[in-house]
């Protein structure tokens, strides 16, 4: 046979070969490789061309998972190329979070990114008879830069305390993160502070949450009481109360022996307490919150005192999302620039668990963010006539003035709720319960009942919780009641025990079927009952220029079986309901801001005598009026608490629950004028939040 044949011969029975093969292949593997040759001819063609691909596209890519994160760090794909290397500057940070939130994957790259640096020894921590004095294992310091106490004679491992120095963007050692006390440790965390020469505790955390104890009081709960921890004594001074936060004085002393003097010092706590765990606060409370905590501390920390003490529960995940913002904070002011992935990377080889959440990183760059967009909206009050007329003055080149611009990026932040967000009120049974579909409470903020009316009834009724500047839910805005819901309502202000209702319209005659009269009327005496278990009883009543009151007693009647075979008592309640007959249905605004001044002075008054519960705030449809009479009030508080004003913040926090609150421009516009107003010599201070002006 010729060397031509031979060769043909041999190409047949190679192919006769191959074909046999794909007989003997399953359909199922077939289908795979059909599959995957469009994706490596995407993914693994030349270099030349994954090169030539603009960056925008491969984040494009990694963003809808067509190349994993691991695949984007490859020189290749060049994705890499958008984490930051150095400090962003100010002027371009709002389009550098603009990129992230186009390309939400790109958080998640950073976190890993930043999470992946070297392990430390920590042999201390993980000893036995210290393990027992860790919250969370996963949040415990290194040997290199943990916190050493002072040993005690004769006590094993006395010297160690879960604390760890954490450096700042500009300053090394500028922190204490340390977890949240347990009683066992309480005696340790005071010896800290002592050896530390600590003037400024910051705690992140309640002391009960998540159905758990999150940190002991390692303060007195009274003023009246001093608490001792073997040589240390504590003693609560001062404590200052406003809606997210508390600040307390505390004087520590120590005894060292008998023949040795008592030394005696002075701390300031900051307590933020409505950080829930596994939660992220609002941005504008934490920024508010780190203000106060910057410039009270500038004024009582002496330059030679020690590093800010820090915690949450663990001194993990909330402690590591202060220090970020608060050191990006201080580089911006030194630097102008903000190093959020820098920061976290130094925050992870400082410590475990310092931030511990992709959404707690995102937090971060929103929050900073919302400092570089709206800046530092408070000013003094002696500047307020001042600042009133510039804002009033148009810009030339944008033709608006400051309000227009202010409201604007409020409306911008004001958060976006979800039918999913509001699923109670748009479940059938209560549909009927809504004046308008449109404006619906989320679950997360709205009020349930309590009382059991029957089993028609439901917790549900159309009203949310606003804050005001001192106290968190201090308002409890709804809708004038429907011929359905006059029950709900009286429930509402009986279950939240709310010291005054705050009626802020005056329907037009013959309008009772849009608008029911919902309280008892004629002379005291009278009484009419609301709903299956309400009776309203007609206490007294007065009647000022533009502003009636009456007073009620709320009486319930226990018809829950349960309830009743338990002994359940139900205690009649007073309240005291106000209407402002100066804001007809209609008009904008009252026709007379003396006269909502006025009944803001009058409800103080009352609120003083009971004990401050919430004040329950009326209007038409549940969102007119009312952000009005709450951002209004907010400010008048910041101005006698503190002698400065921040109606921009004011506004934006009546509106976090509500977004339609304060809808308008003129709306915007009253509370200048009702602040003003509260700086008028007739109109005097108050002491310990009670107006004391005489109607």
């Amino acid at each position: 046979m010729s060397s031509h044949a031979t060769s043909m011969a041999a190409t047949a029975s190679a192919h006769s070969h191959r074909s046999g093969g794909h007989k003997h292949r399953s359909k199922s593997s077939t289908r795979a490789q059909e599959l995957e040759k469009p994706k490596k001819k995407l993914l693994h063609k030349g270099s030349t061309s994954l090169v030539s691909i603009p960056n925008t596209i491969k984040l494009s890519m990694l963003n809808s998972g067509l190349i994993s994160i691991g695949e984007s760090k490859s020189e290749q794909y060049g994705v890499m190329s958008a984490i930051p290397c150095k400090p962003v500057e100010v002027k371009n940070y709002v389009k550098h979070c603009e990129q992230r939130r186009k390309f939400p994957v790109l958080y998640k790259v950073e976190f890993q990114s930043a999470c992946k640096v070297e392990v430390h020894s920590c042999r201390h921590a993980t000893k036995a008879s210290n393990r027992v004095k860790n919250q969370n294992q996963k949040c415990i310091p290194y040997d290199y830069n943990r916190v050493v106490l002072d040993a005690i004679e004769g006590v094993p491992d006395s010297d160690y305390i879960n604390a760890s120095y954490v450096d700042s963007l500009l300053k090394p050692n500028a922190y204490i993160v340390t977890q949240g006390p347990m009683e066992e440790i309480v005696y340790d965390f005071w010896r800290l502070v002592w050896q530390e020469h600590a003037s400024c505790i910051v705690m992140l955390t309640k002391t009960f949450d998540f159905i758990r104890v999150m940190c002991v009081q390692y303060w007195p709960a009274s003023m009246t009481k001093s608490e001792t921890y073997g040589d240390i004594t504590i003693r609560v001074t001062q404590e200052e109360e406003l809606a997210n936060f508390r600040i307390r004085t505390i004087h520590i002393s120590r005894n060292f022996g008998p023949d040795k003097p008592v030394e005696e010092r002075v701390l300031l706590q900051f307590h933020y307490t409505e950080w829930y765990s596994h939660s992220c606060p609002f941005s504008n409370a934490i920024l508010e919150f780190r203000r106060r905590v910057r410039a009270v501390a500038k004024h009582h920390v002496e330059s030679g005192d020690g590093p800010v003490i820090v915690h949450c529960n663990d001194g993990g995940g909330r402690s590591g999302v202060y220090l970020a913002i608060d050191a990006n904070l201080e580089l911006m002011e030194e630097e102008d620039g903000f190093d959020v992935f820098g920061y976290l990377k130094k925050l992870r080889q400082s410590r475990k668990g310092l931030i511990e959440t992709i959404d707690q990183y995102k937090f971060v760059y929103d929050t900073l963010e919302e400092f570089v967009v709206c800046g530092n909206s408070w000013f003094p009050v002696s500047e307020l006539s001042q600042r009133l007329r510039a804002k009033s003055v148009k810009n030339p080149i944008t033709k608006q003035n400051e309000y227009q611009r202010e409201y604007a990026q409020i409306c911008k932040q004001t958060p976006r709720f979800t039918i999913g967000d509001c699923a109670g009120g748009h479940r059938g049974d209560n549909r009927a319960k809504n004046r308008d579909v449109l404006i619906i409470p989320p679950d997360n903020f709205r009020p349930y009942l309590t009382s059991f009316q029957g089993n028609s009834f439901t917790d549900y009724i159309n009203a949310v919780f606003v804050d005001g500047y001192t106290k968190p839910r201090e308002y409890i805005v709804t809708e004038w009641p429907l011929k359905n819901t006059v029950g709900e309502f009286w429930s509402l202000v009986y279950d939240y025990e709310c010291s005054a209702v705050v009626v802020l319209c005056v329907p037009d005659v013959g309008m009772q079927n849009t608008f029911p009269t919902f309280w008892p009327e004629g002379r005291p005496g009278h009484s009419k009952k609301y709903g299956p278990v309400f009776t309203i009883d007609h206490i007294s009543h007065q009647h000022y220029s533009n502003i009636k009151s009456w007073i009620f007693r709320i009486n319930k009647k226990i018809v829950s079986l349960t309830e009743l075979m338990a002994g359940v008592k139900a205690p009649p309640r007073t309240v005291q309901l106000y209407q402002l007959m100066c804001w007809p249905l209609g008009h904008k605004v009252p026709t007379s801001t003396n006269s909502l001044v006025e009944l803001m002075n009058m409800v103080e008054r009352w609120r003083q005598r009971t004990d401050y519960g919430p004040v329950a705030v009326v209007s038409p449809d549940g969102r007119s009026r009312c952000g009005v009479y709450c951002a209004a009030n907010a400010c008048i508080e910041q101005v006698i608490q503190h002698g400065e004003v921040d109606i921009f913040q004011a506004v934006k926090t009546v509106r976090r629950h509500r977004p339609q609150l304060v809808e308008n421009m003129v709306s915007r516009f009253v509370a200048p004028r009702v602040n003003k107003h509260t700086l008028e010599p007739k109109f005097t201070a108050r002491h310990r939040g009670i107006f004391i002006r005489s109607p």
